[in-house]
């Protein structure tokens, strides 16, 4: 692995420094004594990366000589670092999804981190855009993930260039199922998305430099509604159901009862232990609209603004997290597109899984990270789950989310 002596002996002294500033009779006041250090560093994960971060901070422990502790966090990562947060407790860093930054800003639980123009050139634009606030960058990305269409190829020899085309192949497999795609009785919004977006739905208003309106809701636009009317179509011919969850979604795939399957990366296990041939490919949008747009999402490292150990949580996070060495462990633990651009292109060389869900992502948008969006997730779901089961019309249903979206966020 490369060595950052410089910058490593840099923020050692700066905190050796501190730590001498508070075991002296200097003013308390100054701006020395102001900083703590324990000589430890902590860090959340969930059970993904735990193990391989447990393992690489090995070099940085050896390196810094600081103590790094990694600590395991599952299914309740995110609100738990909020909480801890508020407490005045919890770890120097998190690692966790971008979605989260505007929340998390919003709370003041995270701090601004700052990049150099080359470091940040190193990564993928997108990635830097995804974990962006108000101007300010809160995190350092290291991979990235978005949906597919993963193909049985024996039952569906040639990728579809529409949606239609999709459905005319599924049905011609002969299997039980035309697709499985994650709905569910309560909707999925993060699935329904690539469809939505082709029909020409927005979320919020983006003004094109990335920033997004959150007093604009599209869901009821004319595009949300036509896609909400085809959500419904789709449900009346047993294209979409509700009774496909993420309990069986993959299942049916893997068990050969369907030719299509919208899922990401972390299905790819499933599909390579039952031995299936298939592909990787980008969704199909509809025939004479969008492009199906999945929502992108970037994984990176967030600093606490409580951080005791704020220097090295700094140079954790700006220097080790932007190595190549990490990135291709977390790429290979996770499955995930590496942020760094030279990783990401050592670990597509060959790999054709990670090619294809790079192609799938080309349209792909960043998930919205500002904190409005925390009140899309349960009426569009429920509105999406509503329209696949005839319960309401298409244009009922984004009508309906649309309202309830505006009433929580002026609330």
């Amino acid at each position: 692995m490369r060595r950052r002596t410089l910058g490593i002996t840099a923020v050692s002294a700066a905190a050796l420094g501190a730590a001498a500033a508070c075991g002296s009779d200097e003013d308390p006041t100054s701006e020395e004594t102001t900083q703590s250090f324990s000589g430890e560093l902590v860090i959340w994960a969930d059970e993904t990366r735990t193990p391989v971060l447990k393992e690489f901070v090995k070099d940085f422990e050896s390196t810094v000589g600081v103590k790094v502790t990694v600590e395991e966090h599952v299914d309740t990562l995110r609100p738990d670092f909020l909480t801890a947060v508020e407490q005045g407790q919890g770890p120097d860093i998190v690692v966790g999804a971008h979605d989260w930054a505007g929340q998390y800003a919003s709370a003041g639980a995270i701090a601004p981190i700052t990049l150099t123009d080359d470091q940040k050139a190193a990564l993928n634009e997108t990635a830097v855009k995804a974990f962006t606030v108000d101007g300010n960058l809160y995190g350092v990305a290291y991979a990235l993930e978005n949906l597919g269409l993963i193909r049985n190829t024996a039952l569906a020899p040639e990728a579809p260039a529409t949606f239609e085309e999709l459905i005319s192949a599924g049905q011609a497999a002969g299997t039980d199922e035309v697709l499985t795609m994650e709905v569910g009785v309560d909707g999925n919004a993060y699935s329904a998305y690539p469809l939505f977006s082709s029909m020409g739905g927005y979320l919020f208003k983006d003004d094109g430099a990335g920033n997004l309106d959150p007093s604009d809701v599209g869901v009821d636009s004319p595009g949300g509604i036509a896609a909400f009317e085809k959500f419904a179509e789709l449900g009346a011919d047993g294209i979409l159901k509700t009774t496909y969850d993420a309990s069986n979604v993959i299942p049916f795939f893997v068990e050969g009862k369907t030719a299509f399957m919208i899922s990401g990366p972390w299905a790819l296990t499933d599909v390579q232990g039952a031995g299936l041939e298939y592909e990787v490919t980008a969704i199909p949008g509809f025939e004479g609209q969008n492009p199906a747009s999945p929502f992108l999402g970037v994984q990176g490292f967030y600093i606490s603004s409580g951080a005791k150990n704020a220097v090295f949580a700094q140079e954790f996070v700006t220097n080790y997290v932007l190595t190549e060495d990490l990135q291709l462990k977390l790429a290979e633990a996770g499955g995930r597109l590496p942020a760094l651009t030279a990783a990401a292109e050592a670990f597509s060389e060959g790999n054709t899984d990670i090619q294809g869900f790079a192609a799938a992502g080309e349209n792909a948008v960043p998930m919205p990270n500002i904190p409005a969006m925390d009140s899309v997730w349960e009426p569009f779901g429920r509105a999406q789950a509503d329209a696949v089961d005839g319960a309401s019309t298409g244009e009922e249903a984004a009508t309906t989310a649309a309202q309830t979206i505006r009433d929580a966020v002026a609330g």
